[in-house]
């Protein structure tokens, strides 16, 4: 059955101190190299048969890190914040109090519409391959995906929290799509992984 890894990148410095990070191409720091690679050795006995991940760095060097070669999957960067990129919720909150990136869309990036389009997309790419697939990106554009894989509005992204170096599965129950795996960071500091 197809399976779908949902693997988000280590820890960068703006995901540590809380800035929105869409397209500014900033690096792992150290721990989320070892993050990385204590996910590569929870992964390394997984079949994968297809390997994508966004083009952004963060995500390329913890695809490395897991001892994998992606294909580069534009549909997998992250959301572009536009003006708010870089800003951590509070400072953006003092603007818009009630801003939140899943039903507002950022300004002078993209809109909600513009990312259920490009799930959209990738969704149907997914569903045309066979075999278990790993996918490498960043948290918001995740929480998107795994929002309309189970067919509820892109906004339910709001309620699931992703940590860096993260992994999740996506799945398929009696032929609807399901939600195997959420979130789980055991690797980080655990040696034994079962899946």
């Amino acid at each position: 059955m197809r399976e779908v890894y949902i693997i988000r990148h280590g820890e960068t410095a703006w995901a540590r101190d809380g800035k929105h990070t869409g397209l500014t191409d900033i690096p792992l720091t150290e721990k989320g190299k070892k993050q990385a690679s204590l996910l590569g050795q929870r992964l390394q006995h997984i079949p994968f048969v297809h390997v994508f991940s966004s083009p952004l760095k963060r995500a390329l060097d913890t695809c490395s890190l897991c001892n994998l070669t992606p294909t580069i999957l534009d549909e997998l960067l992250e959301w572009d914040y536009g003006a708010y990129e870089g800003m951590q919720s509070s400072e953006i909150h003092k603007k818009d109090p009630t801003w939140n990136i899943f039903t507002h869309g950022a300004p002078s990036g993209e809109s909600v519409s513009d990312v259920k389009k490009r799930i959209d997309r990738l969704i149907k790419k997914l569903e045309s391959l066979d075999g278990t697939i790993a996918l490498f990106s960043s948290g918001h554009i995740s929480r998107a995906l795994a929002s309309q894989w189970l067919e509820l509005p892109l906004q339910a992204g709001s309620r699931l929290i992703l940590s860096t170096a993260s992994l999740s599965i996506l799945s398929y129950e009696h032929q609807k799509r399901a939600l195997k795996l959420w979130n789980d960071i055991s690797h980080h500091t655990s040696h034994t992984f079962k899946i």
